[in-house]
Formats: structure tokens, C-alpha cells, sequence
């Protein structure tokens, strides 16, 4: 084998071994009426129920994204006087709205209650993609859609794709530790109650609110091969260590893109403030022989080689980032509460292209006794690029966003989310200028823009 499994530093397994006990604890049952059951098609005769008593979750959902630029963005294709480049092919050309799918499949094996052994827990999950987001028609560097970065294919962004992107074995082997290893999710990482996460589907949409985007350079954005150490001290510290391949693999052989290693830590605390519930999220990575864009190089060598191949100068130095997240219910709690959450992160800032970022907001769960299982939340972020060279001439600087959403739960199975997003772009437009042998041209920037969006979830 080219390379050791990996140690990954995950809390998504051990939220996940936490959520499986509490899903197939005997008090949630798949039965009901349509609009009182957990699942669209029920217990299926009694087989799901059975299924769960025995230590089985089987699970689909899906989830359809429509999203529309109102104004401003890029308002006509950008860089078709560089015919060939693979650039062009991820930018817009003139549609203002547009539609996705995401199907998620999810298979979840308790191996104490299914009567093997004890303390074990295999988790299989594989995603599709169908129709386009918006890309970059928005203007934005942070997706407007982050649902629709799952399956995450390196090579085959907004085309339809069906990927296996999870397959991991965790085993407890006391009540304070575990181990897990095998194909990694990492899509509940840095996840934050109000905010979200990557794996969100009733939360904000922009990526900027979901994540801390300067994790991007050093840890893929979803799946890869690794194994990880799960530390649970007390029932209110979930802690985890070690290290990952540092290159996605989702749609690929994963012990075919071995390329660099990360290492990862996350630490969650609960606690509570003046009788109310919140929590706290601390995490640092550290990505080494990993390619990344090389945003030392001279402008006209990357500018040349970016515009006319697609391709970027690439370098394998080291980079390093921290995270934060927080929320404080003021009111409340997660049964029907609001209060503030924030997010924030700092890298090295090279080879990592975000030097800091930063979201903060309100959110909550209810609205008064009426609409007691909705979610909603209010917010913006912020994001400041490397001061590079080649950054500066490609016009990229800093970044900031608002969004605002409002999740409706018609049933426990169906919800609809109405979103609003208002972008302030990085990219202020390119001067190419005598750079080598690019002609000489000034590539405009996006507009500020506004964008809408609808989302639904079903839950089979």
C-alpha cells in the first residue's frame, strides 16, 4: 500500500455514535400517521421499527435547491477570449436561475444492539448530484449553495455525479475513548448549532456562513482515508486527534490520491450561562506535502498558466489553520429558543489564499407556540485574502456576505427553507496588463449581488 491509513481527527464519528444510540434508543419509532411520522414512507409494515430495535438505520433524503440572482454578479461570460481553458467552463453564460438535487443514502449498523459485539458502529453513506448551482454567477468566492458541493468530485463540479462518501468502522472501547478508521465524512466538522454545517440541509445556504473557509487549503472539503482517536472525558467535552489524507478522494480509489497529510484536532465543549445551554468549538490543522496553488510565484507565470490551461502553479509547502465556533441560547433551548452564534478562523495565509475569517449572527428554534419546529437565522460573514502578489493582480481581496433564512417544518419529514443573500465580492476585476504573454486586457468584476433561493427536503 502507497501510503498508511491515516489518522483522522473527526467529531462526525462520534456525533454520529451519539445520535445512533438516541435514534434507536426504543422511544422514536418510524410509525404514525403522514403528517405525524419521523419518515415520508413510515415503518415500512413494522420492518424499519424492527429494523431499529435491532441496531439498523436505513435512511434516504433528498433535497432540491432552485436559486436566482436578482441583481448584480457577473451579468455575461467572463474570459471567452480564452477559448480552450478549463476556467471557462465553470463560469456562467447568462443564467440568472437555476436548480439542483442532492440525494442522500444512509446506512448505520449498531453492532451491540444487531447482538455481534459491543461498542461498535459502521456507517455507510453514498451521495448524487443533479442539475447545476448557480457557480460563480453570483460573483461571490463563497458558494451560494453549499448543498450542492456534495458529492464533491474533484474535476466534475456542477455536472451529475453518484459517489461513495463514507465508509468508516468506529469501535468504543471504553465509555471515554474510541477509535474509528476507513473512508471519512468530514462534512459535520466545525459544526456550529445556529450556523450549520457542511451536512446542513435547514440551515444558512453560503458556504461563509457553514464553515470557516481557511480549513479549505490544509483538510479536503469532504471525503478521504483516515482513521481517529475520540476522547469523551465527560458527557459535556467531545474531543478528537490525529491525521487524514489531505487530498479529496470522493468518486476516485481513495489509495489513489494519497498526495499530503493533515493533521486535525477539534475540541467541543457544552456548557451552560446562567442556566442556559451553548457551546463551544476550538479546532487547528496542519497540511503538509499537500499540492496547493503556489501564491508566491510571480504573477505573469501563474496568471499565464491559470488563463490559458486551467492549471495553477502548485507548491507542496506547509500550511496551518485555527477555527472557532460558538452559540448561547439566551432564550430557551434547541426545543424552541434563539440566541447569537459566531464563527471565525486565521491561516498562515500562504500558501493558503484566505488569511481570516469570520460570521456571526442570530438564530433559533420555534416561532412562539405556532410554529414551534421551524428554524431561522440572521447574519454575515466576512473573509480577507493572502496580501499575495498574483491576488492582488487577479483582484481578489476581501469578501463580505449576509444571508438571512427561514426554515418552515410542514411535517417532520418535509421542510422548506426561503433564503436571501446579499454579496459584496472578493473579486474587484484583473488587470493582465504586460503580463508576459497574456494580450493585454482588464477583466471586469462582479456586481454586488443579490440572490434568492427556495430549498426542500424530503426525508424518506
Amino acid at each position: 500500500m502507497r501510503t498508511i491509513i491515516k489518522i483522522a481527527l473527526l467529531s462526525l464519528l462520534a456525533l454520529s455514535h451519539a445520535a445512533q444510540c438516541d435514534e434507536t434508543a426504543g422511544g422514536v419509532t418510524f410509525s404514525g400517521d403522514l403528517l405525524s411520522r419521523s419518515k415520508l414512507t413510515g415503518d415500512w409494515g413494522g420492518i424499519r421499527n424492527d429494523m431499529a430495535d435491532h441496531g439498523v438505520r436505513l435512511d434516504l433524503d433528498a433535497t432540491h435547491v432552485t436559486q436566482h440572482v436578482a441583481s448584480g454578479g457577473y451579468d455575461g461570460e467572463l474570459l471567452s477570449r480564452f477559448p480552450g481553458n478549463r476556467i471557462s467552463q465553470l463560469l456562467p453564460h447568462g443564467s440568472e436561475t437555476t436548480s439542483d438535487a442532492m440525494f442522500n443514502m444512509l446506512l448505520k449498523v449498531d453492532t451491540g444492539k444487531a447482538g455481534l459485539w459491543p461498542g461498535g458502529f459502521l456507517t455507510v453513506r453514498g451521495e448524487g448530484r443533479v442539475g447545476k448551482s448557480l457557480g460563480i454567477r453570483s460573483g461571490g468566492l463563497m458558494p451560494t449553495n453549499g448543498d450542492a458541493l456534495s458529492p464533491n468530485v474533484p474535476g466534475h463540479a456542477n455536472q451529475d455525479v453518484l459517489a461513495l462518501t463514507e465508509l468508516t468502522y468506529a469501535q468504543f472501547l471504553s465509555e471515554h475513548f474510541g477509535v474509528a478508521f476507513g473512508l471519512i465524512n468530514a462534512a459535520d466538522a466545525d459544526k456550529n448549532e445556529f450556523a450549520g454545517s457542511l451536512r446542513s440541509r435547514s440551515s444558512f445556504m453560503n458556504i461563509g456562513m457553514r464553515i470557516s473557509p481557511v480549513l479549505g487549503a490544509a483538510a479536503p472539503l469532504l471525503a478521504t482515508l483516515g482513521a481517529t482517536a475520540i476522547f469523551l472525558p465527560t458527557k459535556n467535552i467531545i474531543g478528537t486527534m490525529g491525521f487524514i489524507n489531505a487530498e479529496e478522494t470522493t468518486g476516485y480509489d481513495p489509495f489513489e490520491r494519497d498526495n499530503g497529510t493533515t493533521f486535525m484536532t477539534e475540541w467541543q465543549v457544552k456548557h451552560n450561562l446562567f442556566g442556559l445551554p451553548g457551546k463551544q468549538t476550538a479546532g487547528f490543522v496542519y497540511g503538509f506535502d499537500r499540492k496547493k496553488l503556489d501564491f508566491g510565484t510571480a504573477p505573469q507565470y501563474h496568471l499565464a498558466s491559470l488563463l490559458r490551461t486551467g492549471e495553477a502553479v502548485q507548491t507542496n509547502a506547509d500550511t496551518w489553520a485555527l477555527y472557532y465556533n460558538a452559540h448561547q441560547y439566551i432564550q430557551g433551548d434547541s426545543k424552541g429558543g434563539w440566541g447569537p452564534f459566531v464563527r471565525a478562523g486565521f491561516s498562515d495565509g500562504h500558501p493558503n489564499p484566505i488569511k481570516w475569517n469570520v460570521a456571526f449572527g442570530l438564530g433559533g428554534v420555534g416561532v412562539g407556540s405556532w410554529r414551534p419546529n421551524d428554524n431561522w437565522g440572521i447574519g454575515g460573514y466576512a473573509l480577507g485574502a493572502s496580501n499575495e502578489p498574483v491576488l492582488n493582480r487577479l483582484g481578489i481581496q476581501d469578501e463580505t456576505g449576509f444571508e438571512a433564512f427561514y426554515n418552515a417544518a410542514f411535517t417532520q419529514w418535509l421542510h422548506v427553507t426561503a433564503d436571501v443573500q446579499y454579496i459584496d465580492s472578493a473579486l474587484t476585476g484583473a488587470n493582465l496588463s504586460g503580463l508576459g504573454p497574456l494580450p493585454a486586457v482588464n477583466l471586469p468584476g462582479p456586481k454586488e449581488a443579490w440572490v434568492v433561493g427556495v430549498r426542500t427536503n424530503l426525508n424518506f
